[in-house]
This record gives structure tokens, sequence and C-alpha cells, in this order.
């Protein structure tokens, strides 16, 4: 069995990582438990009813949520590396016979770890391994089971009709959506604000993007961002706002025809999740081509 104890960023993290997990279950038929997912559990079917079917996959540790919660507080306490990697060496010297868990830390400078790989298996199928680390992949398996994962993290209904009242409000005058992810917030200090890009620049690109396009198509975009956004910085554009709930504008980006915004693991899980060819700006005077776009499938 495979716990999850470590909450890693936000949600587009979290979503990539336990649909590997999922992924991985579904190929191999080992349970997993994700209690670190329960912060956004509520928006999404499976996690919701913590019901992903005939798969071995749960977010609650155990059934009485007392219990549960206890257990939960006690992995709480090893969100901290150091904290874990100290367990992990002292579990080490401990002989096998004693039921331990095995602990695996994965460093966020040490690659990606595989899944899929012979040693793991036969250590999750033995016993129970707590993983702590976000790069745990099974590329192989995402691919595999894409549509499963895909049904799965379906929104519930109220944020699912919700993002549909959006995208019909675009598709009513758009022939080809841009979705714009214009992301703020702790990109200012994220990689020394490389990019915390300002509107100017998003402004600049979507007219050149719009550009690419016959006239006589109706080019529009569906901005959406983690901060109120002055909508005349986009005078010219025919530009649409999001509903400004942060799931509920991940999958409206989802529901557009193409994707642009700075590196985050936030449009890459739209571009998965709604098949839609994604360009990130890596640059402000990045040149942005349509053959830049393609589907993120995290291969």
């Amino acid at each position: 069995m495979v716990i999850l104890v470590k909450r890693f960023g936000q949600l587009g993290n979290r979503l990539f990582l336990f649909a590997h997990l999922v992924a991985n279950a579904a190929e191999h038929g080992h349970a997993v438990a994700n209690p670190s997912f329960a912060a956004y559990a509520r928006f999404f079917e499976a996690p919701a009813a913590d019901d992903f079917g005939a798969l071995p996959v749960r977010l609650a540790l155990l059934p009485h949520q007392w219990l549960a919660r206890a257990l939960e507080w006690l992995l709480g306490l090893v969100q901290r590396p150091q904290v874990f990697r100290g367990l992990a060496a002292v579990r080490r010297w401990l002989p096998a016979w004693t039921g331990l868990p095995q602990l695996l830390y994965l460093d966020d400078s040490a690659g990606t770890f595989d899944l899929g790989a012979a040693p793991y298996l036969a250590a999750v199928r033995q016993r129970v391994v707590l993983l702590h680390g976000w790069c745990f992949r099974d590329r192989p398996s995402f691919a595999r089971h894409a549509a499963l994962i895909r049904r799965l993290f379906a929104l519930v209904p109220p944020h699912r009709q919700a993002v549909a009242a959006v995208l019909a409000r675009c598709r009513s005058t758009a022939e080809v959506l841009v979705g714009v992810h214009i992301r703020r917030g702790d990109y200012a200090t994220f990689a020394n604000g490389q990019y915390f890009f300002g509107n100017d620049v998003y402004a600049r690109h979507m007219r050149a993007l719009r550009a690419q396009f016959a006239p006589s198509r109706r080019v529009e975009f569906l901005l959406c961002s983690d901060e109120d956004l002055h909508l005349a910085d986009f005078a010219g554009l025919p530009v649409h706002r999001g509903s400004g709930h942060f799931v509920e504008d991940l999958y409206a980006l989802a529901g557009c025809d193409y994707l642009l915004g700075p590196p985050s693991s936030y449009s890459m899980w739209a571009s998965f999740y709604g098949e839609v060819p994604l360009c990130h700006l890596h640059q402000a005077d990045q040149p942005v081509q349509l053959t830049d776009f393609a589907v993120f499938l995290d291969q």
C-alpha cells in the first residue's frame, strides 16, 4: 500500500501527482491512500465521494473519522523534509519483521522517480510505503489511463455547470477561443520573478497571436488570473473573464482551443484535461507562433 504524506504545492501540482499514483494503481493493482489531497477533494467527482470505483484508491486512511483525523495529524508532523528524512534513516536500521512502513523521500532536485520500477512495485505489494515528494511518476500508465483520470477528476456538478456557463458565453461570439492564464501572486518572487509578466506583455502576445489567423475568424480570449485585472490594459482585444473561482477557471481554460501563459502545472493540467494545445511564455519578448502550441501529456 502507498500513502502520500506530503502536501506539495498547490492544485496543479497535487492533481498531477495524484493522477500518476492513480494510474500506477490502475496498472498494477496495489492500494493508494492520499490524505494530502483532502483540501481540494470537494471539487472533483471521485475525490469528493472518496469513491474511485473498482480502484483500490482512497483519501481517508481509516474508516472512522476521528481515527483518520488523528492519523492525518500525525502525518502532518512529517511534512518537514528533515523530520521525514530522519525517520527514514531510523527505519532503515530496523529489521523488516517489525512491520513498520518504509519511508521513501524524494528531494525536489533528485529528478523523477519511476513508480513503475520493479523494486518499488515489489515494496508496495509487501508493505506500507510512505511517499514524501512531488516528482513520483508513472508516465506509461498515465498515458494508458488518461481517459480514466479525466473521468475521476471531473468537476462536481455545481462547478461543472458554472464552467459550462462561462464557455457558452464565450462561444456565443468566438470562433477561436484562446485561454490566457495570467499568474501573479507567488510568481512575483518565484524564480526571481522571471515569469511575472505585466498585462502589456500578455496583450502584445494576444495581438500577435490573433494576427496569425485569417481576418475573418473571430478570435477571442478568456482571461483567467489569481488577481483582479484592469481590462483597459487589453483595449481593442475581444476578451472574456472567467468566474474567478480557481477550479472553475482551470476547467474553463481546459475548454478553450489554445492556451497561453507562464510555465505552471495549472495550465499544464488544463491542457492535459481538455487536450488543448498550450504554449508557455518563458520570456517577455519570446516570439509566439501557432506551431509552438502542443497538448501537454506529461510524457
